[in-house]
C-alpha cells in the first residue's frame, strides 16, 4: 500500500543517515574538517556508496581505489580480513614501487558524458574523470588444512569468542595459513628489499561487526572472508587530506587520455595543498 511504501522509505533514509553520521565521524575533528567535496560533484559522477556481500572464502581483487581518494568501509556483519601493502616513501620511490611490482594495470572507473534528460547520450563525447589500479596477482590464492571452515569458526564464536578472533587473526597474519600466490610472493619478497620491510610483507587488519575502517590513499588492499560478512563502502575527499590528490589524479587521467592540456590547467588545480571551504570553487 502507498502508506506502508512511505514508511520504508523513511526507515531507510533514516538508516542511510545514521550510517553516513557514524562513516563521518572520525573527519569532524582530526583529518581536515566536515566537508566532502563529491559532494559538490554532478550526481552522474558523484561516487556512491556500495553494499559489500562477501560469501565464506571470497576475496575481492588486489587493488588499489581510483581518485586516490580516502576509502571507508563499515562493517555490519560478519568478519573479514584485509590485507594492506603499504607504499614506500617518495625517497624510495612511493606507490609506483608497488604498482610495477604487482604488474598493476589501469581500469577506468568514472566517466562523464555530460549527457541530460534533453540530449541524446550517443550524440556526447564521454570523459574518463578517473582510473583506479587492479593487479591480477592474489594474496590469498591458498589455504592450508589447519584453517577452520567458515561453519566451524561460527560455532567456535558462539562457544568462545577470543578463540574465534585469535584463530581469525592468524590466518589473517600468517601466509602459510592463508597463501599468496607464487608471482605475488615474488612482488612481496622485491618490495621487502627495497622499503627494508620485515615480516610477510603486508599489513594485516581484522574487521568486525560495527568496526569502521578507514583505507589511505595508495594502501594496495585486498580482502577475505573467513565468514559471510556485509559492508558499507565509501569514499570521500576531504580538503586537507585527498583534496591534492584528487585534484591530481583528475587531471593527470584528462591529459593522458588526451582531453586537457597541462598548459590550460586554471592556478587553483594546481595547488599542493587546500584548506577548508574551497571544494564547490575547486569541483565547479
Amino acid at each position: 500500500s502507498p502508506s506502508s511504501s512511505v514508511d520504508v522509505n523513511d526507515e531507510l533514509s533514516k538508516i542511510s543517515y545514521q550510517l553516513a553520521q557514524i562513516r563521518e565521524a572520525p573527519f569532524q575533528s582530526k583529518m581536515g574538517g566536515g566537508e566532502n567535496w563529491f559532494d559538490h560533484f554532478p550526481s552522474s559522477i558523484r561516487p556512491t556508496d556500495a553494499v559489500i556481500l562477501a560469501g565464506c572464502g571470497s576475496t575481492s581483487t588486489l587493488h588499489r581505489d581510483p581518485f586516490e581518494w580516502t576509502g571507508t568501509s563499515l562493517c555490519l556483519e560478519g568478519t573479514k580480513i584485509w590485507r594492506f601493502i603499504l607504499p614506500p616513501s617518495m625517497d624510495e620511490g612511493g606507490v609506483s614501487i608497488v604498482d610495477e611490482a604487482l604488474r598493476s594495470y589501469r581500469l577506468d572507473s568514472v566517466a562523464w558524458d555530460g549527457s541530460t534528460e534533453d540530449s541524446e547520450k550517443d550524440d556526447v563525447d564521454s570523459l574518463v574523470l578517473s582510473a583506479g589500479w587492479q593487479s591480477d596477482l592474489s594474496l590469498y590464492e591458498s589455504r592450508s588444512e589447519d584453517v577452520p571452515s567458515g561453519m566451524a569458526l561460527l560455532e567456535m564464536e558462539e562457544d568462545n569468542e577470543d578463540a574465534y578472533i585469535a584463530a581469525i587473526e592468524t590466518m589473517g597474519c600468517d601466509p602459510s595459513r592463508l597463501g599468496p600466490d607464487v608471482k605475488a610472493q615474488s612482488a612481496l619478497q622485491t618490495l621487502k628489499r627495497s622499503d627494508s620491510m620485515g615480516g610477510p610483507g603486508f599489513v594485516t587488519a581484522v574487521q568486525r561487526a560495527g568496526d569502521l575502517l578507514l583505507i589511505p590513499a595508495h594502501c594496495w588492499h585486498q580482502t577475505y572472508a573467513p565468514v559471510p560478512s556485509i559492508a558499507v563502502a565509501s569514499q570521500r575527499c576531504g580538503a586537507e587530506v585527498d583534496g591534492a590528490n584528487i585534484v591530481g589524479h583528475v587531471l593527470s587521467t584528462l591529459i593522458m587520455n588526451g582531453e586537457a592540456e597541462a598548459s590550460a590547467i586554471p592556478d587553483i588545480l594546481r595547488r599542493e595543498q587546500y584548506e577548508e571551504g574551497v571544494g564547490r570553487d575547486v569541483v565547479h
